[in-house]
């Protein structure tokens, strides 16, 4: 760093130390530069304004520079090292080279049957089986305005499909006439050859056509011999079940189409809700979860006979080609938004024609062209690694899918301890990206080390062709971490909790404590409960790992404790570090929280909500179960007038006892580092 760049983060730093971020200063400039009078002013404020005089000076000789210094703004720890000027400047791109893919993908099975039936033409084009999930491909001519296709039916021989968790169909308009994708989400497995040798069953694939009033008028049936069951990558994460109230309903599959969008719904006939009728389509342009709009009613619905499940399918107006996720509420509130947990809510951010087929090209794909990797800024210390770059490619092509890797010189991947990437809020094509060490790397016991690797980052790193590796060699300071073992024992409500070991680098700073719990249930330390302060600067925490805890047959104790008595011992860990002075460290440990289970038992919450209904809220909960697994949350049902869903929530988490509050956990440490 030369002098110019020292003195410039010198005065940068006195100058935030006096000066508020939010102060408009250029009121007073300008006033100042139209008076014809000088006045007297304070040697404080003399100093500032020269200050400041010299900042504007130097930003106009290198404003591009002084930018850099802010990407990681938003990150306590990041900001700090960036400031003082820790951060090393890259500026460099590097040449992509090929993913290499060691077992690729067996591609789907081509077939290009055709059949045509009352006029209309369909040419089953290929079949897929995952173990997981299933896909066909197809292509339609000449279906008439009066009659529509029907959720295809799958057949696979000898092999029965078990935990269906819903299903998806996709027509989209090309030159050629209609190209349909179907994709069902279930277990398709041979357990005598799973995972062992190879898996081929003969597939049968059925395509009802239906009239105006959804009556079946013909069938199309296709034959696939012998087709593999893969070990493809699993591509779920859509909701097909929820429960709220206790009443289950199910999302049973989607249709897109030009012309319409429909959707299968089923509960119980015995169910007094929900009114399946009264359902609400959100959709989204990308797979992000972000709806855009007020939500879409349903136009009609019809009732399916299904025995004792009552079933109804409703009818929307199209979502293809621009949607990207689907988002359906059933039975909500009028007039709430997308983002209300009113109702049943079923999200499918995986549509169809987005599916990655090994070997088929995706419905309505974009392709990458001349990208191009520049990285900006690299930090590294003993516990986690920052890096910046920007990616630029073909004027108007969505932001590619990027993966990150950290590399050390013996070519093993370091990054195994968190991960974090966001795109700059400023400048989209700019990627931020922390990567965090399982075990802290070794920067020598006295000074700085050096840490010698590459950085690969990887571009569309899922796709079934492989993607692109930027790499890029790296030859950098390594901060070392201050290790400390205050070993403070604090008591609170009866509970020991004892802070056995500090490591602190320049960015980041990880705390490992002991403590005893309420009861033998799952008791940790969350963002409400903790809060780190070094210096003027406070956050809260931003990772936990469970180290000990006997009541969950974690009984080996890590060498660094010296606890006594039973109970758990856990990792914390902040983004926040020591700023290479000596300062104070606090550590507020607030109280202690109880997960949640994926159920409630109805006693517990019918106790819960007796105590709250007196202050004038109820609380629900609802379970959901898709493709990508399941989980379960609270809905708040009820609540007084100004009050938000937190405080509703914190109030319903004290109601269950998931709660419990410290008085005097408190512990100080003074830093020299």
């Amino acid at each position: 760093m030369n002098a110019e760049e020292r003195l410039k983060m010198a005065l940068q730093s006195i100058a935030r130390r006096e000066v508020p971020d939010h102060t408009n200063l250029w009121p007073q400039i300008a006033a100042r530069l139209e008076q014809k009078e000088m006045t007297n002013m304070r040697p404080q404020w003399r100093l500032i304004w020269t200050i400041l005089l010299v900042l504007i000076g130097l930003a106009l000789i290198s404003g591009a520079a002084y930018a850099l210094y802010h990407y990681f703004r938003d990150d306590a720890g990041l900001e700090a090292v960036s400031q003082a000027g820790l951060v090393s400047e890259m500026n460099v791109t590097a040449p992509p080279a090929a993913l290499p893919t060691a077992t690729p993908l067996l591609p789907a099975v081509p077939l290009g049957e055709t059949q045509t039936r009352q006029g209309v033409a369909i040419t089953l084009n290929w079949v897929y089986l995952s173990d997981m999930w299933q896909a066909i491909g197809f292509s339609v001519n000449g279906l008439p305005n009066d009659l529509r296709l029907d959720i295809p039916q799958l057949d696979f021989g000898r092999l029965q499909p078990e935990q269906y968790s819903g299903a998806g169909m996709t027509l989209s308009q090309t030159e050629n006439g209609l190209e349909g994708r179907y994709v069902v989400y279930q277990i398709v497995r041979d357990m005598a050859t799973f995972e062992v040798g190879e898996t081929l069953t003969d597939v049968s694939v059925a395509i009802p056509l239906l009239d105006a009033q959804d009556r079946v008028v013909d069938v199309f049936r296709f034959a696939a011999p012998q087709v593999r069951v893969n070990l493809a990558p699993y591509g779920g994460g859509n909701v097909y079940l929820t429960r709220v109230s206790g009443v289950e309903v199910r999302l049973e599959w989607v249709i897109l189409t030009p012309h319409q969008t429909r959707a299968k719904l089923c509960r119980a006939a015995s169910a007094d809700r929900p009114n399946l009728e009264k359902a609400v389509l959100y959709l989204s342009k990308e797979m992000d979860g972000i709806w855009v709009g007020d939500g879409v009613p349903a136009q009609r619905a019809a009732a399916v006979d299904e025995g004792d499940q009552r079933c109804v399918e409703v009818v929307f107006p199209s979502a293809v080609p621009n949607a990207k996720a689907l988002r359906l509420v059933v039975d909500g509130v009028e007039g709430e938004s997308a983002d209300s947990s009113r109702g049943w809510q079923f999200v499918v951010l995986t549509l169809p024609q987005h599916v990655v087929i090994p070997g088929i090209t995706p419905l309505a794909s974009q392709t990458i062209n001349d990208v191009k990797v520049t990285l900006l800024q690299a930090y590294v210390d003993a516990l986690r690694a920052a890096v910046a770059f920007r990616v630029e490619s073909a004027a108007g092509a969505q932001p590619p899918a990027v993966g990150v890797e950290l590399i050390n010189a013996q070519g093993e991947m370091v990054n195994s301890g968190g991960f974090s990437m966001r795109m700059d809020e400023n400048d989209p094509s700019i990627y931020l990206v922390s990567l965090g060490f399982e075990e802290p790397l070794n920067a020598g016991t006295h000074g700085i080390g050096s840490f010698q690797g590459s950085l690969h980052v990887v571009i569309d790193p899922w796709s079934p062709q492989g993607g692109q590796v930027f790499a890029f060699d790296l030859d950098l300071p390594l901060y070392p971490a201050l290790t400390l073992t205050p070993r403070q024992s604090l008591v609170s409500q009866g509970l020991e909790m004892r802070l056995e070991k500090l490591e602190i680098t320049p960015s980041f700073t990880r705390v490992f404590l002991c403590y005893q719990k309420p009861s033998p249930a799952d008791w940790g330390i969350y963002d409400r409960d903790v809060t780190l302060q070094i210096g003027q600067t406070q956050t809260q925490v931003q990772d936990y790992a469970l180290i000990s805890d006997s009541d969950y047959g974690m009984n080996e104790r890590p060498p660094w404790a010296t606890f006594s008595a039973e109970g758990r011992c856990v990792r914390l860990g902040f983004a926040l570090g020591h700023h290479q002075q000596p300062e104070m460290l606090t550590l507020s440990v607030h109280g202690l929280s109880q997960s949640m289970p994926e159920v409630i038992p109805h006693e517990e919450l019918a106790a819960a909500n007796e105590i709250l209904r007196q202050q004038g809220i109820q609380i629900d909960w609802e379970t959901f179960q898709g493709s990508g697994g399941g989980g379960g949350g609270p809905r708040v049902v009820q609540k007084p007038d100004g009050m938000q869903d937190d405080e509703a929530l914190e109030k319903f988490y004290q109601a269950l006892g998931y709660r419990f509050e410290a008085e005097n956990w408190v512990f100080t440490v003074e830093l020299n580092p």
